[in-house]
């Protein structure tokens, strides 16, 4: 059983190294103007900071630590299932790989309804949190 997981193991890290080995080069074109923060872009907010709004900082915090739970939810959710596929029957890792999927599936809810409540607070409260605004010293 151990033999089977390390092949398995071996198999994905080969596959991983495998293909950074053979990754082609992109050659960017000369004379092309490049666009720091193009018109489409998903990180369009981060290009929009200014020195004196402190919301679209908090704003964009808590969209990143969104993401951030979700995507370190799924990992956990694929990695609880690559741990059933792997255990072969055996009851204590059948348990174990359960529990890594039922946590993945309560961080998963945990993240979308402290984003759900966070903005029908703000929301009720009638606060835009990209309107905050840090105060500022004059002389």
């Amino acid at each position: 059983m151990i033999l089977l997981m390390r092949r398995i193991y071996a198999g994905i890290i080969t596959g991983l190294l495998s293909s950074l080995v053979f990754i082609t080069p992109v050659f960017a074109q000369g004379g092309a103007e490049v666009k720091l923060c193009p018109e489409n872009s998903v990180f369009k907010v981060l290009c929009n900071f200014q020195s004196g709004s402190f919301g679209n900082i908090i704003s964009a915090v808590i969209t990143l630590l969104f993401i951030v739970a979700v995507v370190v939810a799924l990992i956990f959710l694929i990695y609880g299932g690559i741990k059933w596929i792997v255990s072969g029957g055996d009851k204590t890792a059948v348990e174990s790989a359960r529990n890594h999927i039922v946590a993945a599936i309560v961080g998963l809810v945990i993240a979308f309804a402290a984003y759900f409540l966070l903005n029908i607070v703000a929301g009720i409260f009638g606060i835009d949190l990209k309107l905050i605004k840090l105060p500022v010293l004059t002389p």
